[in-house]
């Protein structure tokens, strides 16, 4: 059994982002890809009470420092259903969910033992192919140039990921509500209890400014002293994050 027999490839991609699923289908099709498109989940178009549903304010206000976008929203769903897709209808041992804003880097064959040696194992694991920065954890896998990191702090960002059947059932039973971010949801490993690894060198690229932008970002012009305290919260929360991973990633060890 082969690699590419081994794992499913999904895309995550807005009925009205036509042009963003054709150019990334022809992209993955060029590299020997077949890849099942996920409907995204439109979050301006969920009804109140579905939002409520999945995102408490009680419980967004306990986890997040403010309230989430519904663009956020409907991106954690997207995840999710992806997920949820894989458990429930894919045999496949593993998948990886790719958004449709990016774009592999080089010939992907020289990347699929990194990809199998990261979540392969009974234990629920999950590998981030994307990170914007440098970072920094412990190496537990390096071969061919390529090494494998487990991070002191999980980088942000759910351009590409690799979820074996393990995490992907785990993080659904996490997550049936939320109330942060999806990506600030994986940050916290110490409560999904699935095991984060990074690569140390990016298998992707964003091409979001290449196709008119990120769907998620915030295009309102909200005043000045709303934008500072705003941006004060989010660096204390950061820091918040920072100091509890670190010190459950000290007591993993």
């Amino acid at each position: 059994m082969t690699v590419d027999d081994e794992f499913a490839y999904y895309v995550i991609n807005l009925d009205r982002s036509k042009k963003r699923w054709q150019r990334i289908n022809e992209h993955l099709e060029s590299l020997g890809i077949k890849v099942q498109r996920i409907t995204a989940v439109y979050g301006a178009a969920i009804p109140d009470e579905e939002i409520a549903r999945y995102c408490p304010p009680v419980l967004n206000q306990k986890q997040f420092f403010m309230p989430l976008k519904s663009a956020e929203i409907g991106c954690f769903l997207s995840h999710m259903r992806a997920l949820e897709t894989f458990v429930n209808e894919s045999e496949k041992s593993y998948v990886m969910v790719l958004e449709d804003d990016v774009e592999f880097i080089g010939d992907i064959e020289q990347y699929k033992d990194q990809w199998l040696d990261a979540v392969q194992g009974q234990d629920a694991k999950m590998l981030k192919l994307y990170s914007r920065h440098k970072v920094k954890g412990d190496l537990v896998y390096s071969q061919h140039d390529y090494s494998t990191i487990r991070p002191r702090i999980v980088p942000l960002g759910t351009q590409a990921t690799i979820y074996n059947r393990a995490a992907a059932i785990k993080l659904l039973d996490s997550y049936g509500q939320f109330g942060m971010p999806i990506d600030v949801a994986y940050q916290h490993f110490w409560q999904h209890g699935v095991t984060v690894l990074v690569s140390a060198s990016n298998h992707v690229k964003e091409i979001s400014a290449q196709l008119g932008g990120s769907n998620i970002s915030n295009k309102h012009d909200f005043p000045l002293t709303y934008k500072i305290k705003r941006e004060l919260k989010r660096s204390w929360y950061r820091f918040k994050i920072a100091l509890l991973s670190l010190y459950h990633f000290r007591n993993a060890q």
